[in-house]
């Protein structure tokens, strides 16, 4: 049986990491039976009524809000990788990017822009880490579409990298046709008809590509 207060305190922990050490601790952080609670938890989450994100956009929750309209809300995160670290919502619960609409995913868009933009004004960044993860697997710790816009300073001791692995180029190739395949399938579906040859011509246009090697 999982023990609620240890689980809770192994979640504090978790959120006062960064998203790459997040995913890694996770692995060890964490039983099996802990685990599967969580993912029974996740699951029900991501019931409108149920998700923070959700209660955050209704008002529910208080947060340090930084922007809202009718369709988005941003705020504070709570657990910053530098301050000023925000997260942008849309108010509409959807869990993953590929599930916005066109035309709100359009808007979201802009609104990142402009509070980049504020971001890197309010607290005189030197950069800043625009951040979205899909899935738990990914690192997305609420199941609720967030992105995180985080301001950047030289020595801030945040590391986003990861070690590169080695791929052949027969194996880029083939990776690279799987996708223009899956993306033009995916255009097309959505494409009004008119629009379906242009896609089946960009095609042609998008397999003549030749990969260069890399160099090491």
């Amino acid at each position: 049986m999982v023990n609620k207060a240890e689980l809770e305190q192994k979640l504090k922990k978790l959120a006062g990491l960064s998203p790459e050490a997040q995913a890694k601790a996770v692995k060890t952080l964490f039983t099996s039976e802990e685990l599967k609670f969580l993912q029974q938890q996740a699951m029900h989450s991501k019931q409108p009524g149920k998700c923070i994100f959700c209660a955050i956009a209704k008002g529910e929750i208080r947060a340090k809000i930084v922007y809202d309209d009718a369709h988005f809300s941003a705020f504070l995160d709570i657990n910053p990788a530098n301050p000023g670290h925000i997260l942008v919502i849309p108010k509409q619960h959807y869990e993953v990017l590929p599930q916005i609409p066109d035309e709100l995913l359009g808007a979201y868009m802009k609104l990142l822009k402009i509070l980049a933009a504020a971001v890197f004004e309010a607290t005189q960044a030197q950069g800043v880490n625009i951040i979205q993860n899909n899935g738990a697997v990914a690192g997305q710790a609420v199941p609720h579409v967030h992105i995180h816009i985080i301001p950047r300073f030289e020595n801030d001791g945040i590391k986003l990298n990861w070690d590169a692995k080695k791929v052949t180029d027969k194996q880029l190739e083939n990776i690279q046709s799987r996708i223009v395949a899956a993306a033009q399938k995916l255009a097309a579906d959505k494409a009004p008809k008119k629009e379906v040859d242009e896609l089946k011509k960009s095609k042609t246009k998008i397999e003549k590509i030749k990969l260069k090697k890399r160099k090491p």
